[in-house]
């Protein structure tokens, strides 16, 4: 009897594997991308197709492992492969998930709930459809789990020798998990703790740690595959690991360090209060079900598990919001990994409701309690399962061809020999994925200057172009994408895709989402400007990326317009791309968001010069959905000259936060609090800006004023700077006439 109960249980289980399995694999394989798509897809694709290198730490496990899966399943193009590959690995995820929430509750409700409510979050199944590491990652996660929650159950029953096995085999997926990503240490101080409250004395066992530093150490193995790779000199070979520098450089994310614990502390509350509301957006109607699967994990007798799943969502949640990047960045590429700890304390809140339903049930008849228990257990499976229709349409990449099509037609237009410019990877990816994958236009060059310093990326040497020609106006501090422009305009077309590259006062030409940077008095023809269609498809609705690509050509426009002086024309295009990027905004998602943010910086600036100070005020604060830390002077400028001081105050100091070393906006508060009185808080903050820009004789006098308010003596010294840096201002009649005032400045304070 008990042998059959067994049989009957495994049966189940299996059952309710495959269903998840086959249901999620099924769902992900008709939602898979069919080409490139935004962020860094494009990256993977190309090496994955050259067996080349990608971004640090270059995910080498992924990259075989994707590789391998495009030769077994060779069906459609390669982004489709590897889009399924990465759905297989999601749906394996949710069988761990189950099977670990099952584990820890008892619960088969629990586990499929976990599962659905995590494999379908918004997120996880946006990353999911598209070609990246992040499927694999929690794949990781969910197995890493299944392994100690096994350990445990050895480690009970007394099977010392098997328990020992499976330590050293979680060493092992632990070492192959960081050579996926290196987000797998935030799980270390969790599992260490689960392991030393399960039995600290075989944990710490000289010959299991022994065994698990070596086993540890086997699972890095796959960091070979980048210096071999690199050596092959394929045609992607980003950071070039061919060397041991190189490499070192490589797999500690020595290009891509920027952000690590950088994110200023005065932001950090709202950023937390902001992450707790998006779990509403991953988990729809439902989440109230991880509040209550907290409050059961803490009253039972036994609150191991409890403990381990608060340890495990404080690494996975608060401590990557120390990363100085974009709300929209962070919640995309790290805040997943805390989600599917929500979710398995959504699959503990259905297993305690089931259970205690079953309770109340257990007194009465069978068929009553069976019928009750089944009851509470398909609604919760279908209350979890809400969130497949609401987030399908939103994730579907099935029919997106956004990020082709935009990188088909900048290509198409700077062929056959042509350079473009480029600061974003949701252009750059793009462009050199149809370049190395599909073959198109091979002889663009495609070139980010903020990225010349990194090997096997592109460097201005390998441009091909002739020496620099005398009179090229070149200087030593041009930034770098001027100096490429001025080496090589006279030679081949040169388009620039930025907001941020400063062409202004030069000849150029809109040509859809690209302008074409000529050298000064070059003649040239109107032509027909290069843009995605907008189409009928609801992505460009939901996707903020696709919303990018669509209406980079009208940002680009907009640059055109002011170059020619047509400011009223350019603020026009700059309100209908605002208005069309907020469109019906889900949620903000990936880097489009920081383009976004920039234009209503843009637009502020156009709205001020139109002296619309009060449009300012009232349109500009929209950026604010697209990032929440939104700072601009311009911002703050029409806040002030609308009389909104406090509110300018508060935008400098934000900006300030953000951009340390910015003398204008030091300035700007000096000159906000000159006019309020406050002459103290006026002289520190133009001290700060006379410090990082001792050229500017405005400054120098405002802080002079501010000085002879306070009867400083060093207003004196201030008002001389100022005759000195401004020969030929107003500035210097103000300060003569200031030094020749009868008010008495006091000696030194």
């Amino acid at each position: 009897m008990r042998v059959t109960g067994l049989w009957v249980r495994r049966r189940a289980d299996a059952v309710m594997l495959a269903l998840l399995f086959v249901t999620g694999l099924a769902l992900h394989v008709s939602a898979a991308a069919r080409t490139v798509t935004f962020s860094d897809s494009g990256d993977f694709l190309m090496a994955i197709k050259t067996v080349g290198n990608c971004h640090g730490p270059g995910y080498p496990l992924y990259i075989m492992s994707a590789k391998v899966f495009s030769w077994i399943f060779p069906v459609g193009s390669l982004a489709f492969r590897v889009s399924v590959f990465s759905g297989l690995l999601a749906s394996l995820s949710g069988c761990l998930i189950y099977w670990a929430v099952y584990r820890m509750t008892r619960s088969r409700v629990g586990g499929t709930v976990a599962a659905l409510a995590f494999v379908f979050s918004y997120t996880y199944w946006y990353e999911t459809v598209i070609p990246g590491p992040y499927a694999l990652n929690i794949c990781f996660f969910a197995l890493l789990l299944v392994l100690v929650l096994r350990w445990e159950r050895q480690i009970k029953a007394g099977l010392r020798n098997r328990a020992d096995n499976t330590l050293a085999l979680s060493a092992f997926v632990f070492g192959l998990a960081m050579t996926n990503h290196f987000s797998t240490l935030f799980l270390l101080p969790a599992l260490l703790f689960f392991l030393l409250d399960t039995d600290w004395r075989t944990v710490l066992n000289p010959g299991n740690v022994l065994r698990m530093v070596a086993f540890f150490l086997l699972g890095l193995l796959p960091y070979i595959y980048e210096p071999t790779a690199a050596f092959r000199g394929p045609a992607y070979n980003y950071g070039d690991p061919s060397t041991l520098g190189r490499w070192f450089r490589e797999i500690t994310l020595y290009y891509d360090r920027g952000g690590l614990f950088g994110y200023p502390l005065k932001f950090l509350p709202g950023r937390i209060g902001r992450y707790f509301a998006t779990l509403l957006t991953e988990f729809p109607l439902f989440f109230p079900l991880a509040v209550l699967g907290l409050v059961a994990a803490f009253v039972k007798k036994g609150r191991k598990y409890g403990v381990f799943l608060v340890i495990l969502f404080v690494t996975t949640s608060v401590m990557v919001m120390a990363y100085n990047q974009l709300e929209s960045v962070l919640r995309a590429h790290f805040y997943y990994p805390s989600y599917l700890v929500v979710a398995i304390f959504i699959g503990f809140g259905a297993a305690w409701l089931t259970r205690l339903v079953a309770r109340w049930a257990s007194p009465r008849d069978v068929l009553v309690r069976i019928t009750v228990v089944g009851a509470i257990g398909l609604a919760l499976v279908a209350l979890t399962a809400v969130s497949v229709p609401v987030h399908y349409g939103k994730v579907n990449k099935s029919n997106y061809t956004y990020a082709r099509d935009m990188a088909l037609a900048m290509l198409k237009r700077a062929s056959p020999s042509g350079l473009i410019l480029v600061d974003s990877d949701n252009v750059i990816f793009p462009l050199k994925y149809m370049q190395n994958v599909e073959g198109v236009a091979t002889g663009v060059r495609v070139i980010s200057p903020h990225s010349l310093s990194v090997p096997g990326w592109g460097a201005i040497s390998d441009l091909g172009l002739q020496a620099i020609a005398p009179g090229s106006g070149i200087g030593r501090s041009d930034p770098a994408y001027l100096r490429i422009t001025k080496l090589a305009y006279e030679q081949v077309p040169v388009f620039s895709t930025s907001l941020v590259f400063n062409f202004f006062g030069y000849d150029q030409q809109w040509e859809g989402m690209m302008l074409r940077i000529y050298p000064p008095g070059t003649a040239h023809e109107d032509v027909k400007p290069a843009v995605v269609r907008k189409g009928p498809e609801p992505l460009a609705d939901i996707d903020s990326d696709a919303r990018e690509s669509i209406e980079l050509s009208d940002m680009m426009r907009s640059y055109a317009l002011l170059n020619d002086s047509r400011v009223t024309e350019a603020e026009r295009t700059y309100e209908r791309v605002a208005q069309f990027a907020s469109r019906a905004l889900y949620v903000p998602t990936l880097f489009s968001c920081e383009s976004f943010s920039g234009v209503y910086n843009l637009w502020a600036q156009v709205l001020n010069r139109l002296d619309d100070y009060k449009k300012t005020v009232r349109e500009i604060h929209g950026a604010f959905e697209f990032n929440p830390n939104f700072v601009s002077l311009a911002y703050a400028r029409a806040l002030s000259l609308a009389g909104n001081t406090s509110a300018a105050l508060n935008q400098l100091d934000a900006f300030i936060t953000v951009h340390p070393d910015d003398a204008a906006a030091y300035a700007g508060e000096g000159t906000i609090r000159l006019s309020l009185g406050d002459f103290s808080g006026a002289a520190a903050a133009l001290a700060a800006a006379v410090r990082l820009a001792p050229d500017d004789p405005e400054t120098h006098y405002e802080l002079g004023i501010a000085y002879a308010k306070l009867n400083d003596r060093r207003a004196i010294g201030q008002f001389k700077a100022t005759i000195e840096k401004g020969p030929g201002t107003q500035w210097v009649d103000l300060a003569k006439k200031a030094l020749d005032s009868s008010q008495p400045v006091k000696p030194g304070i």
